[in-house]
């Protein structure tokens, strides 16, 4: 089935606060008496002092230690707890809004890129604690250009390991890649790695042809392959060697009963209605749900929920929508107008449509219960970027409702740390605690473990070694 707008892509452009910090300093920083929290132990430590040289963690040690403060800018932290930076798996960094446009006789619908959103972005993600994120799709030559300012120092935002536009059945300026044979396919990979990709973007327009073909085509190039399917089901993606998967949207009729996958089949529409009319003949604890996750322990496919995408669109007609406030607030505003004037994942949706999305909610969440239970390399993400997505207080907003759904808290913070971390393939330098690893941190007022609330709003960020207090935070989140 063609789909003219890639739901899962779209998003923003103009000004980001003026906030471009300096290098880290030669001179060590030692964060003294604060508690680590082991993400991968699950529980908070005695106080202990972290020494950063270098944008490195070049030694812990009991707190006081007199090596660890020698020589060092000493930040006193009694009563405070230091975890990793958290990482956004699905952040669209530079994506702007989503544009129609004559082009001779043919109606071109694109959604450019956009420096000056992406800096936005990048500042609001590292004023809400994300020091890294993983770029799903998007002009490589934009993701780039935001690499090499943040390198000189032009601009304060998280690194960034980038795909490039998806691989569709269908161009679109920005956003996707048209390819319709098995060397397109091959040819368009190999420019996206020539041109920087660290991962390979698979995406609902493509055969299972296709999409296998991508794979082995990422693999050639020793690139993951990621994908955002709905008619080829996760169960017959993975056994192709697929490396992840994002969105808990699986919405095949494959992935349904027989007798409930004809009437889906017959009675779908067109659009995002999908989103829960598969849900209606969906039991998460059936055993069609048993074969995804025997599929996700077996295999163990990189995988994002991006709840927080979903529910904003469920909510979006209620007054009291707490999505609609934050993304006025941290959105850009071009994006922000975009979303109000013409873009959201519901469109066409009349009252009753959103009545039924909001009754299938509980299903998402005991869905995302199993999954994350399973031996799967969980993480976190957002789509950041998409109608209501605020840069960074997302992230916070996705750890909520995994918690709401009844995932423990240990599980939601190892998968924006270092569990995402290991699945970018930097678990040896990022998301963790630990001597040697590069100094991207947060500083919290209480235990993130007992309530996940504690990290929306740091006492500081470290990024690549730099001490970024509550006021700096606060300019780069924009807040009066």
């Amino acid at each position: 089935m063609h789909r003219l707008i890639p739901w899962s892509l779209v998003a923003l452009s103009a000004c980001a606060p003026a906030v471009s910090l300096q290098a880290a300093s030669p001179q060590p920083l030692a964060l003294d008496r604060v508690h680590i929290v082991d993400l991968e132990a699950g529980r908070s430590g005695a106080p202990q002092c972290v020494r950063i040289e270098q944008e490195r963690i070049a030694r812990i040690a009991p707190a006081g230690d007199r090596s660890c403060r020698r020589g060092a800018t000493v930040v006193a932290l009694e009563g405070r707890y230091l975890m990793p930076g958290l990482i956004d798996m699905h952040a669209h960094l530079s994506i702007g809004p989503l544009e129609v446009r004559q082009d001779g006789d043919e109606i071109v619908m694109e959604a450019l890129p956009d420096d000056a959103i992406a800096d936005h972005n990048a500042a609001r993600l590292v004023g809400f604690g994300i020091t890294t994120i993983r770029n799903p799709a998007g002009d490589l030559a934009a993701a780039m250009r935001y690499r090499a300012r943040r390198a000189e120092g032009a601009v304060t935002g998280p690194e960034s390991f980038d795909a490039g536009t998806v691989l569709n059945d269908i161009d679109l300026p920005g956003l996707g890649t048209g390819v319709g044979t098995v060397d397109e396919v091959r040819r368009a990979v190999a420019a996206q790695v020539d041109a920087g990709a660290d991962w390979i973007k698979l995406y609902t327009g493509l055969t299972p042809e296709l999409l296998q073909a991508g794979i082995e085509a990422a693999h050639a190039h020793g690139r993951p392959a990621v994908a955002h399917l709905e008619d080829v089901a996760w169960t017959e993606a993975l056994p192709m060697g697929l490396d992840g998967l994002v969105h808990l949207m699986p919405i095949s009729p494959d992935l349904l009963a027989p007798h409930d996958a004809q009437a889906y089949r017959d009675a779908r529409r067109p659009g995002t209605f999908g989103f829960f009319e598969w849900w209606e003949r969906f039991d998460p604890e059936g055993p069609e749900a048993d074969r995804v996750i025997a599929a996700f322990d077996r295999h163990r496919p990189v995988f994002d929920a991006t709840l927080v995408a979903f529910h904003a669109a469920f909510v979006q007609d209620q007054d009291d929508s707490p999505y609609l406030d934050e993304a006025r607030r941290y959105a850009h505003p071009h994006l922000f107008e975009n979303w109000t004037s013409f873009f959201t994942f519901a469109l066409g949706w009349a009252p009753d449509d959103f009545a039924r999305a909001r009754a299938v909610w509980p299903k998402v969440q005991r869905m995302a219960v199993r999954l994350y239970a399973s031996d799967a390399r969980m993480t976190l993400g957002t789509d950041m970027s998409n109608p209501w997505i605020a840069p960074g207080a997302s992230v916070h907003r996705e750890m909520a409702l995994l918690a709401e759904a009844g995932v423990p808290n240990a599980r939601i913070l190892a998968a924006g740390t270092w569990q995402a971390a290991d699945a970018l393939g930097a678990g040896d330098r990022l998301g963790r605690v630990a001597t040697g690893y590069e100094a991207d941190l947060l500083v919290l007022d209480a235990d993130p473990l007992e309530d996940l609330a504690h990290a929306r709003n740091a006492h500081a960020v470290v990024l690549d070694g730099r001490y970024l207090d509550a006021a700096a935070l606060a300019t780069l989140r924009g807040d009066e």
